[in-house]
């Protein structure tokens, strides 16, 4: 396939991803979860200097800088809750850039498959479990890392101006690296796609480019890390790493089958499945390497696929699955899913075609619902509660939304509940001690609702 024909067929993926998630641009989408402190309610980010800006956290500077001009670009007003959707809106350019990037870079890895980076492309547009990435706002920091990460791969497989390359590699790795802390798994991939292509490792961007990553994380363990919102949330190490051995699977499975999407999973870790998992993951990646070191034109791409995971096994994060954190690596394996559709095609190209075709609907259909749920807080927590309904924070979320919108003794049902799963959650008194004294004015609460329902 010629890159003149990839273009061609981009325009069409850019209106389909804006079809998809329309309502992520809607005036009055509101903010969710992060987006509120970190960017909203951030007076860093809302000030007028861009180093002050970026001392914010300037391991994010990326992807922050573009909060910081898109906050700057609104004159005479302040940055308001429901101002998420100018934000969105540049999400889903970004979403479809990144499609762009992927279907460039398997156009190099694969030049004989003309059909893969198309396929590639448009499943990665389509596809549902992307929505989180795209309507959080904070998740530009995965949808950026991806798009460097990608382009940096296409620069240091380049061929034709080597010394543009080589330029190009260095400052999307940076680019990258200052978009989230998984681009420091660059190097590896790209000397494991120099195995896969049979050729000579680039040692000047290999050594620099390791040195660079190697200075970065100095740097970010050396800047305050805020791992959670309360230190009972964050997990023991050796329990994060055990549940992260199996968890990749689980976003495997998610990327593939969207099914079951949710905001705030719920999941139940035993140590007992994270070693059973852990040793079948050496194992694999033991039979990778001997598959690398015989010099066999097979299984180098896949390395790079758990790869991407090494990070989040190695830092204590509160929220052990998160589906935007899929972003970087469901793109390598949507890269060889597309690798499978684009040889059955050319053997068999109708019966194969109608496959695609159907697999592309589906994930249009479940695309469409999902995006549904991402229309306001209350219907996202909403969601979050009947998928996760013994969790706390999507249970108290979702009273705190009802609580915004004066649905007084929906959201006070909401605080019992979350009440029963933490009986001795302050917040949750506190929030119900202020539903009992605004219930007491049911005058002032009718004037409020008035006020809501106006344009």
């Amino acid at each position: 396939m010629r890159k003149s024909h990839l273009f061609g067929l981009s325009l069409p993926g850019l209106i389909l991803v804006f079809l998809l998630d329309a309502g992520a641009v809607n005036q009055r989408a509101g903010f969710i979860f992060d987006d509120l402190p970190v960017i909203v309610l951030n007076p860093q980010l809302r000030s007028p200097s861009f180093l002050e800006a970026m001392s914010f956290n300037p391991f994010r500077a990326t992807a922050y800088a573009t909060f910081w001009a898109q906050i700057r670009s609104i004159h005479g007003r302040e940055l308001g809750a429901g101002d998420a959707g100018i934000f969105r809106f540049v999400n889903l350019v970004l979403h479809w850039l990144a499609g762009m990037a992927l279907a460039g870079l398997g156009l190099r890895l694969f030049p004989a498959r003309k059909y893969l980076p198309v396929a590639a492309a448009y499943l990665f547009w389509l596809n549902p479990v992307f929505l989180e990435a795209q309507n959080l706002v904070l998740g530009r920091t995965e949808i950026m890392a991806t798009i460097f990460y990608l382009l940096a791969l296409g620069f240091y497989l380049g061929r034709k101006r080597p010394g543009l390359s080589r330029l190009g590699f260095f400052i999307a790795l940076i680019l990258a690296l200052f978009s989230k802390e998984t681009a420091a798994t660059l190097p590896a991939a790209a000397l494991l796609l120099s195995l896969y292509k049979s050729e000579r490792p680039k040692k000047p961007e290999l050594i620099a480019g390791s040195v660079i990553v190697i200075i970065a994380i100095i740097l970010r363990l050396a800047w305050p890390i805020e791992l959670a919102r309360s230190p009972r949330l964050v997990p023991a190490w050796p329990e994060y790493f055990l549940a992260q051995n199996w968890i990749l699977w689980l976003g495997a499975v998610k990327t593939i089958f969207p099914l079951h999407l949710n905001f705030d999973y719920q999941l139940e870790f035993g140590n007992s499945m994270g070693i059973v998992f852990l040793l079948s993951n050496l194992a694999a990646l033991a039979a990778i390497v001997f598959v690398a070191l015989r010099k066999w034109n097979t299984g180098f791409l896949v390395l790079v696929w758990p790869l991407l995971y090494l990070p989040l096994m190695a830092v204590p994060l509160a929220d052990n699955f998160r589906e935007s954190r899929l972003y970087l690596s469901s793109a390598w394996l949507i890269l060889l899913v597309s690798l499978v559709f684009s040889v059955a095609l050319s053997k068999r190209k109708i019966l194969s075609g109608i496959g695609l075709a159907a697999v592309l609907v589906c994930f249009i259909l479940l695309g469409f619902a999902r995006a549904q749920t991402w229309s306001s807080g209350e219907s996202l927590w909403k969601d979050a509660v009947t998928k996760s309904p013994k969790k706390f924070r999507p249970l108290f979320n979702y009273g705190n939304a009802l609580r915004r919108k004066l649905e007084l003794d929906r959201a006070k049902r909401a605080y019992l509940w979350a009440k029963s799963l933490e009986p001795d959650n302050l917040e949750v008194d506190r929030n119900l001690f202020l539903l009992e004294q605004a219930q007491k004015n049911p005058a002032l609460i009718q004037k409020l609702k008035s006020q809501l329902s106006e344009p």
